[in-house]
């Protein structure tokens, strides 16, 4: 090896050690950001603006239920789901409920996510907000969804944004997001 091969290689090993401590704390911590979002190639674009996108569905589970028409009110099951994203980076928190019309009789819900590499996805938590109104519940979803990219120390996350989504149900059967 000659003095220039030895001095390209030393100056290579020495950039490639100032670049990766960067890389993995931009990894680490999905609230940095590393370049505007203007500045993503277009796959990565369309994932975040897929993300921005709110896709709502509701379905009925089981019809009215009495045991006693006389003492019970019918009771209706739905779920509803509020949907994230594309087919490249998801998510979904999903509420089921239980009402009779007086009130939200019971409710419970979970969050499902996916995503192809290098995109991600995280499941931040959905929680039931507290209240002590019966004729309705609200679910906080939190979740964080980004466009990543691979690089020779592994993939790493280039731009991702946190997104906080309240489902509200009601009594009446009725469901709203904001």
């Amino acid at each position: 090896m000659n003095k220039i091969s030895k001095i390209v290689l030393a100056a290579s090993l020495f950039s490639a050690m100032a670049v990766v401590p960067t890389i993995s704390a931009v990894a680490a911590n999905s609230n940095v950001s590393t370049v505007p979002r203007s500045e993503l190639t277009q796959e990565q674009q369309k994932i975040l603006e897929a993300a921005d996108q709110v896709t709502v569905s509701e379905k009925v589970k089981s019809s009215p239920i009495t045991t006693n028409a006389l003492t019970a009110a019918a009771t209706t099951s739905k779920t509803v789901t509020f949907k994230r994203g594309s087919s490249l980076a998801w998510s979904e928190a999903t509420v089921d409920w239980s009402y009779n019309g007086n009130a939200v009789t019971n409710s419970s819900a979970h969050q499902d996510a996916g995503y192809i590499f290098p995109s991600i996805v995280r499941k931040n938590g959905i929680t039931k907000q507290t209240s002590s109104a019966s004729s309705y519940h609200i679910y906080l979803s939190k979740t964080t969804i980004g466009a990543g990219s691979v690089t020779p120390w592994g993939d790493v996350t280039v731009y991702n944004n946190d997104y906080s989504d309240y489902i509200r149900v009601n009594k009446d059967g009725t469901s709203s997001h904001y």
